[in-house]
Parts: structure tokens; C-alpha cells; sequence
């Protein structure tokens, strides 16, 4: 009874339930380790968005630094610190700089020139070293010798958010001698960073000690994902933190996993019967083509090789290069138009078919015996000089004498004539070697038959 239900598993069932069970333990890893996953993307996209948040702040930053150094030395050549002289300046540079909202000119810490200028809210005569707010930050740049990042801040002049760049200029002497400042606002510059789709908030540092908040959209109530990272900037660095919209679903329904199973099953089922379907196809096709290609080299009633072989194999050694000796020799049944006007065309075929089981147990593997045409057979012989070939075919032709053929109460042998001739690699014509052993062979019916005829190559080409 145990015998009665055993079932043997075979290699491609064992891969299929293997298949199988691999599925299913990649489903149960899909419930569990989605949150994992979802958060290595998070990751990634965060990475992607510091690489490309970095890049854009440090662009800015460096392109109003390269403004400032430019405003300077234009200054500086200008010799004229009038205001027609610094508007005209700031004109230009601020024409190649769209992050720039404003610029200030400030000897000795005190603002003389501002390009754009606003009469009203001006901070023309502000003195940056004697504001509470700046005064900090002012001797930091001073005592650092080297531009400062400051901002948010409200500005005095018109209220608006905004970061300051400040450029601290010395002598030839190494004195102070004053700064120039680019001003960006607040929203020009947030605009820059295309992060509109975003929910993030940015933290800046204050010289002056103070954390700030630059930007926060963050929403509290939703489920949300945080990623923070640093962004360089000149005399600190601002606080990034990212968050991630996406909520995690993590949904262990019994009636979905039921499902996947049952899918699962019905994609191996269909996978198994398609492969068993395709590699039936596959061998029934290559199947098809090797008889078909067999059919096409071979000669239906002898199952030699047929003149399509033979002609594919004189193209192949016309393309040999080395220095080969062959012999040919073409054999043509005698008297074979009488046999079948005698006897019929089945004994003919009889005839045909015995000839060529003669042939075959005559020659060696190497040769081929093809039927040429009707009763005309060539046998091409590798490595063969004439002499040697000639007595190939010579026992081929006593073989054949010595053969009876049986057709009712009457006994008969036939023999056949022979054309051979002798060629070598590569000083050879295919058209020069047929035209060869078909005049030998000329020669044997014309001599008596039952004969091989050696031709002579070189007179015929």
C-alpha cells in the first residue's frame, strides 16, 4: 500500500519545488524586512540629496565670494570710492550673480555705498563694529582675515531675511580697511536649492552664537521618516534634516499571503509546463533541421554522399593553403542503359545500391564516394597520390566484376569505367580536376572499359 502512493521526483520537479519554497521564503522576507529596505532607500536618496544640496550651497557661496573679490579689486583699481564709482561697479557684478540681492561697501566698518540703494530704511552710516547684534561676527572675520557666512538675520533696512557675506579688506600693511558685503535673501536663496517637494529644515550657525532656524516645513502628525547631515559653509556649517513622507505599510493579512502563495504555485505550474513545452519544440525542431540537412547531402536511393557534398567539400580544400595531395576518380557503370532496358529500372537500382556497398567497403574513412549523377559515382581520396588511388580503384572494379546480380532466374555482373586523376593543394582548379577525370574516363569507355584511366592535370588547365 506504501508502494501503491510513493512518486519519484525528478531533477526538474526537485528544481521546480525548490523553486518554490525559495519563492515563498522571499515573500515572508518582503513582509519583514520592508521597513529595512524602505529605509536603505531613504538613505540613499538622503545621500543623493546632500551630494546635490552641497554642491548647489557651495556654487553659491563661492560664486558671491568670487562677486566680492571682484567688487574689491574693481574698487581698489577704480582708486574712487565715490558712489557713482561703487554703483557702476555693482552694477556689473551683480549682473553676473543673480543670487546677490544686494552689495554694501563699508570703510572701516561703516556703510557708505549700497547698490541697490533704498532712501528709505537705508543702513548708509551703520557702523558694523559698534552694532551689538554684528559686532561679534565683525571681529571674527576681522580676527580670522577671511570671508564670513552670517544668517539668517533681519536686515535694518527693509526687515527681510536674509545671509551676509562679508569680504574684510586690508592695506598693503595688513590694516583694516573696511569690508565688502553681498547680501542674498533669505527666499532667493532657498530658491536656488529646487528643494520646493521637499519637507526639510535647515539650521544655521550665527557668529554671534546663535543656532537659527533657516527653513522649517516639517510636518509633525504624519508617520515620517528623519535624516539629518552637515553642509560646509564659511565660518561653520548648516543642519540639514530631511524628512520622508512615504509611510510604511506593513500589512500581514492572512488573505494576502494566500494569495501570493496560491501565485506562486500557479507561476511554477506555468513555468514548468512552458519549459517541458519549449524543449520539446526545441528537440522536435532540431530534430527536423539535422534531417532535413541530411536529407539534403545525401542521395535518397544509395544514402552516399550526393554531388552537393562533394562540390561543398572541393570548395573547402580549394581554400587550403598547405601542400595536399589527392586523387579523384570518377566511375561510370558500363552498359548501365542496357541493365535497365533488360532487366527494368528496379534491378537498375539494385545495381546502383550495390555498387555503392562495394564502394564503401573498399575505400578507407577518410574517402568519400559521392553519387555524382545516374550512374556516375566519384570517389575523392585524401592524402592519395595515383598510384595508390589507382589501385583503390582498381580493386573497386574487380570487386564489382566478381559481384552477381539476381534478377529472377537470371545472373549478371557489371563493371564500370574510371577516370582518375591526381592534384595538390592549393595549385588546383575545381573546374581543371572535373575537366580532367571526365576526359580519363572518355578515354576507359573508348578503350574497352572495365578500366581506370589515369588523366593528366597540367594539360588540361
Amino acid at each position: 500500500m506504501d508502494n501503491k502512493f510513493k512518486v519519484r521526483i525528478t531533477h526538474s520537479g526537485f528544481a521546480i519545488l525548490l523553486a518554490l519554497f525559495l519563492f515563498l521564503i522571499v515573500i515572508e522576507l518582503l513582509f519583514f524586512n520592508n521597513k529595512n529596505k524602505h529605509n536603505i532607500l531613504i538613505d540613499k536618496d538622503t545621500a543623493n540629496i546632500s551630494q546635490t544640496i552641497t554642491t548647489k550651497i557651495n556654487e553659491q557661496i563661492n560664486s558671491m565670494v568670487v562677486s566680492l573679490k571682484a567688487l574689491s579689486y574693481s574698487l581698489n583699481i577704480q582708486n574712487s570710492k565715490n558712489t557713482k564709482a561703487f554703483d557702476e561697479i555693482a552694477k556689473k557684478v551683480m549682473a553676473d550673480n543673480d543670487v546677490i540681492s544686494e552689495l554694501q561697501y563699508a570703510p572701516r566698518g561703516i556703510i557708505t555705498d549700497i547698490y541697490p540703494n533704498q532712501t528709505k530704511h537705508s543702513a548708509i552710516g551703520h557702523d558694523l563694529t559698534h552694532i551689538e547684534e554684528r559686532k561679534k561676527g565683525v571681529l571674527l572675520s576681522i580676527e580670522n582675515r577671511s570671508v564670513s557666512l552670517i544668517g539668517p538675520v533681519k536686515l535694518i533696512q527693509n526687515g527681510k531675511l536674509a545671509f551676509i557675506l562679508r569680504l574684510p579688506l586690508f592695506n598693503e600693511k595688513n590694516e583694516f580697511t573696511g569690508f565688502v558685503n553681498a547680501i542674498s535673501y533669505l527666499d532667493t536663496f532657498r530658491e536656488k536649492l529646487a528643494l520646493d517637494k521637499s519637507y526639510y529644515k535647515i539650521l544655521g550657525f550665527n557668529p554671534d552664537g546663535h543656532r537659527l532656524t533657516i527653513f522649517n516645513n516639517l510636518e509633525k502628525t504624519c508617520e515620517k521618516t528623519d535624516n539629518s547631515f552637515t553642509v560646509k559653509v564659511p565660518n561653520g556649517e548648516w543642519l540639514f534634516v530631511i524628512q520622508n513622507q512615504q509611510k510604511i505599510h506593513q500589512d500581514n493579512s492572512i488573505y494576502l499571503r494566500c494569495l501570493l502563495y496560491i501565485f506562486s504555485c500557479l507561476i511554477c505550474v506555468y513555468v514548468y509546463k512552458r519549459e517541458m513545452y519549449l524543449k520539446q519544440s526545441q528537440n522536435s525542431i532540431l530534430d527536423m533541421n539535422m534531417m532535413l540537412q541530411k536529407a539534403s547531402y545525401t542521395d535518397e536511393l544509395t544514402h552516399l554522399p550526393n554531388r552537393r557534398l562533394l562540390n561543398e567539400k572541393l570548395d573547402a580544400i580549394s581554400t587550403l593553403t598547405n601542400n595536399q595531395t589527392y586523387s579523384i576518380a570518377i566511375f561510370d557503370i558500363d552498359n548501365f542503359k542496357q541493365v535497365n532496358d533488360t532487366y527494368g529500372h528496379d534491378v537498375g537500382d539494385d545495381v546502383l545500391v550495390a555498387f555503392a556497398n562495394i564502394c564503401l567497403s573498399s575505400i578507407r574513412s577518410t574517402d568519400i564516394i559521392a553519387r555524382w549523377g545516374g550512374e556516375e559515382f566519384v570517389l575523392l581520396m585524401e592524402n592519395t597520390d595515383s598510384h595508390y588511388g589507382q589501385e583503390i580503384c582498381t580493386r573497386i572494379l574487380h570487386t564489382l566484376s566478381q559481384h552477381r546480380i539476381t534478377s529472377g532466374d537470371s545472373h549478371f555482373s557489371v563493371t564500370s569505367s574510371v577516370g582518375l586523376c591526381e592534384f595538390t593543394t592549393p595549385d588546383f582548379t575545381i573546374t581543371g580536376v572535373m575537366k580532367c577525370i571526365d576526359e580519363a574516363l572518355y578515354v576507359s569507355k573508348k578503350t574497352g572499359k572495365n578500366k581506370v584511366t589515369l588523366g593528366h592535370l597540367n594539360a588540361n588547365k
